[in-house]
């Protein structure tokens, strides 16, 4: 159930129960995050994979897939029996019975966030206009950011995007400051594919550390149906950066200049 509630795939019932769950229970949080490690371990191991002739591959990346995921659903068994039993049938009962709406405050922790956080409006079989942007403070426990949070010089963050789920989604994502510098944060370099994991949240690889420029940052994402001339949004972004003087203005144009789905989330700095 845990796997399905990270897809987005429960009934909004039973994904707004395992939502309260999640936030009254901290080793369900831990089982979340372990599950999120353990699928950023695997992405890593078919990334080498990847680097070897297909033909090569082929039967030995199928055994550890199947392995991997036997493993899993043995552990899932287990605590799916202990949720069922000491937490999720009250939980249901409430949810049931109440008009429950939730929403992230800034610094709760990555692991009591789930995928969906509204599930009546984020169910499975997305429209593009479903894709998310999400800020993370690092450090030593990584925490949710609100948009518009104050942070400071030297704080490092880390990005996570959703895309919808079905086929495959391009996007690019990239930040203005207040001294309207432009900086890629994915593709991580010019050259690179701008194809996305789909109906999942996916965290970058690299964080980025904020530096001295003044007043805000603001990041930007483009998700598209089709490729994405990643030089072409950049330099779209630019123009609107050299254009606009506004954190409302940035946002408001990027969702006029660029097609598709556009989400931004904004770092107000001291």
């Amino acid at each position: 159930m845990l796997e399905r509630y990270r897809l987005g795939e429960l009934s909004p019932e039973d994904q707004a129960a395992i939502t309260e769950a999640l936030i009254a229970d901290e080793e369900l949080r831990v089982r979340i995050k372990q599950l999120d490690e353990s699928d950023r371990e695997l992405r890593q191991q078919s990334w080498r994979r990847l680097r070897y002739p297909l033909e090569c591959i082929q039967f030995p990346m199928r055994r550890f897939v199947r392995t991997r995921t036997a493993a899993r659903r043995v552990r899932l068994a287990g605590l799916a029996a202990l949720v069922v039993a000491g937490i999720l049938l009250p939980v249901l009962y409430f949810t049931r019975t109440h008009s429950l709406k939730l929403k992230p405050d800034s610094g709760t922790a990555v692991a009591a966030l789930p995928p969906d956080v509204y599930p009546s409006e984020r169910t499975k079989g997305r429209t593009l206009e479903s894709c998310e942007l999400s800020l993370y403070l690092k450090g030593e426990q990584e925490m949710a950011l609100s948009d518009q949070i104050i942070l400071e010089e030297g704080n490092t963050v880390q990005l996570a995007y959703t895309a919808p789920a079905g086929p495959e989604y391009y996007g690019v994502i990239f930040s203005i400051d207040g001294r309207s510098v432009v900086t890629m944060h994915y593709p991580y370099r010019m050259g690179q594919s701008s194809l996305l994991v789909s109906g999942k949240r996916t965290f970058l690889d690299e964080a980025y550390t904020l530096d001295d420029a003044p007043d805000y940052e603001v990041f930007v994402l483009v998700v598209s149906e089709q490729p994405l001339d990643v030089q072409t949004v950049l330099q779209k972004a630019q123009e609107i950066a050299g254009e606009t003087e506004t954190i409302a203005a940035i946002a408001e144009k990027s969702r006029t200049v660029f097609e598709g789905c556009v989400e931004t989330i904004t770092i107000l700095k001291k």
